[in-house]
């Protein structure tokens, strides 16, 4: 019993300490970054070329006709040269190509590409990549508005690093109508938005934003287009091309307003794909160690190992002092209730969303309105995270892969 309490010592110390580093690590490469690159706010613009590449947007959809309008209007409106835009509509049963179509005759840049079969949002975008003409490809969700000048934003960096294979922009919960989703518009600015900055100073932006990026097509094409074996296309696509010796950035500047789950049951099923997507990476991708020319990628993935050990030592440890607490004297693992260690973890998370809050700040000038619900996203949802790791885990590690590509697109308000 002895040997038993003295691990679960170390592994307590492990669930208060890594986390706690990777919010200290975050924070700063994401404010030196912000400092670097962002507080001139004409620096972008300085860089743009003088000519614009034609691109390609591609927009899958599967049952979006509650709000695919929204996503034409904001295409018609934006502030770039020459763009040919694609739907793809996959198998849909609503309204969906029909709403698409009342948009055709007047935008004679918009095309419609209707698949008899749902085939999953990775397939619907290599059935559509067989027609790209560009050599650069935007891939947006089909709930995503994009801002005016975003596309150039995203576009520009290809112009100049022949090396880039992918960018990714950068993604602004819209709707704020409920505490979940104040809660979520922080968690996008400091769990996505810093963390990427973050990885751009180290050079190794481990996933794009599946809901707005762009590529450069010969690339695409190159790593074999989008997988349909895994439940997050965006982490596997980032990785293939970055094992091709190819750079993918984050883009600050290259805004878009996304919706996020507006109930817990939603957002359960997103996290839950989000970590079903993690475990298919870390099968997919696990030959990285079989050569030493994949050493950049070591870290990252050994990150990834780290973190979902972290999701089970956190539920786990949990669990065990529940039930201990009720059937002996002296409870093994770790309390629930936040003590010192909950409050320094709180501390930090606190501190880290509030520079994401202060960087993110012109780009989204309500975010500084949401910041009292920042509490309650480490005293609540960061459980939930760990919970959708440990749920995930025998279908992650050891389901088919076949069908995994497989979407349900989310209820949409």
């Amino acid at each position: 019993m002895g040997f038993f309490n003295q691990l679960w010592t170390y592994i307590s110390w492990y669930v208060f300490i890594y986390p706690l580093a990777l919010s200290v690590l975050w924070t700063v490469l994401g404010y030196h970054f912000w400092f670097r690159h962002e507080k001139d706010v004409t620096k972008e613009q300085k860089r743009w070329p003088d000519e614009w590449p034609p691109i390609t947007i591609l927009v899958p959809c599967c049952n979006e006709a509650a709000g695919i309008s929204k996503t034409c209007i904001s295409l018609e409106l934006l502030n770039y040269p020459s763009f040919e835009v694609i739907f793809i509509d996959d198998a849909s049963n609503d309204g969906t190509a029909d709403t698409i179509r009342k948009f055709l005759p007047e935008n004679p840049n918009f095309h419609l590409l209707r698949l008899k079969e749902n085939k999953g949002k990775a397939m619907a975008l290599n059935c559509a990549l067989i027609q790209v003409k560009t050599s650069i490809t935007v891939v947006i969700d089909a709930d995503t508005i994009l801002t005016p000048d975003s596309v150039k934003y995203i576009v520009a960096p290809f112009c100049s690093h022949p090396r880039l294979g992918a960018v990714s922009g950068n993604p602004i919960v819209a709707a704020r109508r409920n505490v979940l989703q104040k809660i979520q518009s922080v968690e996008f600015a400091s769990i996505i938005g810093l963390i990427k900055r973050a990885q751009r100073v180290i050079s190794r932006v481990m996933t794009v934003s599946g809901c707005f990026s762009a590529y450069r097509t010969e690339i695409l094409r190159k790593v074999g287009g989008f997988s349909p074996y895994t439940a997050t296309e965006d982490i596997d696509i980032t990785w293939k091309i970055q094992r091709s010796f190819y750079e993918v950035w984050f883009v600050p500047q290259a805004t878009a307003y996304i919706q996020c789950p507006s109930n817990l049951r939603e957002y359960w099923k997103q996290r839950k794909r989000w970590a079903m997507g993690g475990w298919h990476l870390l099968r997919t991708h696990r030959d990285v160690f079989k050569s030493i020319k994949y050493r950049y990628l070591y870290p990252p993935y050994i990150e990834f190992v780290l973190s979902f050990f972290w999701s089970f030592a956190f539920v786990f440890g949990t669990l065990m002092w529940i039930i201990s607490f009720f059937l002996f004297s002296s409870p093994i693992g770790f309390s629930p209730i936040p003590l010192w260690y909950g409050s320094i973890i709180s501390f930090i998370c606190i501190f880290q969303m509030a520079v994401a809050v202060f960087i993110n700040r012109k780009y989204d000038a309500g975010l500084c309105k949401v910041f009292f619900w920042i509490p309650w996203y480490a005293l609540f949802l960061f459980s939930f995270g760990a919970m959708t790791v440990v749920f995930s885990a025998p279908k992650g590690l050891f389901g088919s892969l076949k069908h995994a590509g497989k979407w349900v697109s989310p209820k949409r308000i």
